[in-house]
């Protein structure tokens, strides 16, 4: 660049005092980044004593209060029809609930049935003469359930413990366990508990993803039950049936 008159600045500048401008330059600079970090690191200093500050200030109690609980965990089918239909696909719950070969009258045991995922469906199957017995462990899962079927005098919703049915003896058609035998600490244990509650002729229903079909079976032959019939037509569960095996009756299905 030059001035008027051909001038260079070069030429107005000694080199030491060229050197002396791009040293304090440079320094100018150097103080300007130290002068942000000092303020990048009080500000986050300020941040975190009102943090700890707004931490000491809230009551324990609020604290917990702003804290959302884990979800509490629903046994045995997830979810309420119509909300999935990826899951609907998969489950089929019209087919299924057909596949049952329900009579109207019947009496319906849904063990561990969360939401009540096929309660409607069985509720319908059985009509206002029959009956639905929905049990499940969790006061959550209760809850909803009962508000999704008032109104429905042919369903009840109720509360048991984990290691009991609580079902009436000799008082059940078919009592269903829609995935829920990989929950219980002893299968063996739990369908024993099933027996009494079954009439003289009647089901225990399971339901599972076909992978969960052999130690279901295993269980159900050491706790005195036959598979007497199964249901095939379902994308990736399967559906079988077992009765109590009667004296001089060996006949029973092996886990395949």
């Amino acid at each position: 660049m030059r001035f008027p008159g051909g001038m260079r600045t070069a030429s107005l500048m000694a080199p030491e005092a060229g050197m002396t401008l791009f040293r304090a330059q440079a320094a100018s600079r150097h103080l300007v980044r130290w002068c942000l970090c000092l303020v990048t690191v009080a500000t986050a200093a300020c941040r975190s004593e009102n943090k700890e500050g707004a931490r000491q200030d809230v009551p324990p109690a609020a604290a917990q209060a702003a804290t959302p609980e884990a979800p509490a965990e629903l046994h045995g089918v997830g979810g309420v029809e119509g909300v999935d239909p990826a899951y609907d696909q998969s489950r089929q719950p019209a087919r299924f609930v057909a596949a049952l070969g329900l009579s109207p009258g019947q009496r319906i045991a849904d063990v561990g049935a969360g939401l009540g995922y096929f309660t409607l469906r069985l509720s319908d199957a059985v009509g206002p003469t029959g009956r639905v017995v929905a049990t499940d462990i969790n006061d959550e899962a209760l809850k909803q359930l009962r508000q999704r079927v008032f109104g429905r005098k042919n369903v009840e919703a109720r509360k048991v413990t984990p290691d009991t049915p609580g079902l009436e003896p000799g008082t059940y058609d078919v009592i269903l366990l829609a995935e829920v035998d990989h929950f219980l600490p002893d299968r063996v244990a739990f369908l024993e508990s099933l027996r009494p509650a079954l009439t003289p002729n009647g089901r225990i229903a399971v339901t599972h993803l076909r992978a969960m079909r052999p130690p279901l079976v295993a269980a159900a032959q050491a706790a005195g039950y036959a598979v007497v019939s199964e249901f095939n037509d379902l994308p990736v569960h399967y559906l079988l049936f077992l009765q109590p095996v009667r004296s001089g009756d060996t006949s029973s299905t092996a886990p395949r």
